[in-house]
């Protein structure tokens, strides 16, 4: 038997269960799970924002760890192999997936929310769901690469972000302290801007790359870019808090010809005038669902080249039968919160 953190009931604790370890099927790999991140999306789960597979279900999609068990035909890994769960399980061989868009699959499920996930021992993937891990890697900051540090750097891409461009990233938690650092420093944003209304988030975003920061509470955002490119406003603008205020006040940043890049997840709707905010100003929309496996690739050479530095990414370190304390810690923001791991 095995140890795994399973949410029940939505709207409930979750609860700390004795269960059995995942069997290891052809072309699967056990993992010996080393650490977990705790993301926003697993309060949304909770709280029947966002709906699951199953119940009970084991929680967490930032997984890192050992290699433990290789299934038949498994090739290329080898038990003790330090390894980064890819969470996005697709089909392989539909039209998106021949694309290499496989958070498109049509088949597409998620690790952690359509399927059990990593606050566990022990968990079954695919062996094409593994990256490997250097060495030097901590496995904490090799969990939050897959979706933490993914998902901003996939936003970035979609949105086509060029050097010298003016970026505003709305909400600077767990995936917006990334989307910061990944535009200034690997982007070469020329002017970047954070809004946020945590005056620590704020303190951190400086201390990664942002030139100005923002919180609504005591300024208006879109008064204050308009000062800082007199008048030209934002090419990009990221929005990762999910709530329409935050939309509406980003697609007024967006200046002509800009990007307004949705990556926060919310139950809010929103209603746009498209002459004033999408045709007159020819701004784009793009929506931003997960990230690519070649972006995990990705970010295991920036980190080895010294150009990401995830060292400020995890304020707390939580043992698994304290999941329920991480919820609450990121909920409440308790200690100053950018990402909670979950550490074996």
């Amino acid at each position: 038997m095995m140890r795994a953190v399973r949410l029940h009931s939505v709207g409930e604790p979750l609860s700390v269960d004795e269960v059995p370890p995942p069997p290891v099927g052809p072309g699967e790999v056990l993992v010996d799970i080393k650490a977990s991140g705790v993301c926003h999306s697993d309060l949304n789960y909770r709280d029947g924002v966002g709906t699951v597979g199953h119940l009970p279900i084991i929680l967490g999609h930032e997984i890192a760890g050992v290699v433990d068990q290789i299934g038949e035909g498994v090739e290329g890994f080898e038990v003790g192999d330090r390894v980064l769960v890819h969470y996005v399980l697709s089909c392989g061989g539909c039209r998106y997936c021949s694309l290499g868009k496989e958070n498109l699959c049509e088949r597409y499920a998620m690790i952690g929310k359509d399927v059990d996930g990593g606050f566990a021992e022990y968990i079954a993937v695919p062996a094409r769901n593994l990256v490997k891990l250097p060495e030097g890697l901590p496995f904490e900051q090799g969990a939050i690469l897959g979706c933490a540090v993914s998902t901003p750097l996939h936003a970035l891409r979609r949105a086509q972000l060029k050097p010298g461009e003016v970026v505003v990233v709305y909400g600077v938690g767990g995936l917006g302290v990334h989307a910061v650092q990944l535009a200034s420093r690997v982007y070469g944003a020329g002017l970047m801007v954070a809004v946020d209304v945590a005056e620590y988030k704020l303190e951190l975003a400086k201390r990664l790359g942002a030139d100005v920061v923002v919180n609504p509470l005591h300024e208006d955002p879109v008064e204050r870019v308009r000062e800082e490119t007199d008048g030209r406003m934002a090419d990009v603008v990221v929005e990762l808090v999910g709530k329409r205020e935050t939309i509406m006040k980003g697609i007024e940043c967006v200046g002509r010809g800009g990007r307004m890049v949705l990556v926060g997840i919310g139950l809010e709707e929103i209603t746009l005038s498209p002459y004033r905010t999408i045709i007159g100003k020819e701004m784009e929309l793009i929506g931003v669902n997960d990230h690519l496996k070649s972006e995990l690739y990705q970010l295991v050479d920036l980190i080895a080249s010294g150009r990401l530095d995830l060292s400020a990414s995890i304020t707390h370190r939580l043992a698994p039968e304290e999941a329920n304390r991480a919820l609450e810690i990121l909920e409440h923001k308790l200690g100053n919160p950018v990402r909670v791991v979950l550490v074996q």
